[in-house]
């Protein structure tokens, strides 16, 4: 999990969060209203649609406590165009961050791993 702040640029006076996403960006855990300092923090996680929004990551600087990493082991791979996904184990299964595996469950990144862990 990470912080990330939208940087969408909207047609209306839209103001931009930041959101506490899960690696594919599909859930939120937290979320802290534009101009804010306060994190409300959701019971379950929300999933969210990022489909025409743009986020780029952002530290952590509001005295919030990220609850660990649960993964058995990651890899970061690097995607055809450039971009970094995470490949995680998780009770042996493989999880990518991308967009494929959030949609398709399976994508090419966790092939490759399940390839070179063979």
């Amino acid at each position: 999990m990470q912080f990330f702040q939208e940087t969408t640029k909207w047609k209306d006076a839209v103001l931009n969060g930041i959101y506490l996403l899960d690696d594919s960006k599909s859930k939120m855990y937290a979320f802290i209203k534009a101009g804010e300092k306060s994190v409300f923090t959701f019971k379950n996680p929300i999933r969210i649609s990022t489909r025409g929004r743009t986020f780029v990551p952002v530290k952590n600087t509001f005295n919030y406590k990220i609850k660990e990493d649960t993964a058995e082991q990651k890899w970061t791979v690097t995607g055809s165009k450039g971009d970094k996904y995470i490949v995680r184990m998780v009770d042996n299964v493989l999880q990518c961050s991308c967009t494929g595996y959030k949609y398709h469950g399976k994508c090419k990144h966790a092939d490759q791993i399940q390839k070179e862990i063979k």
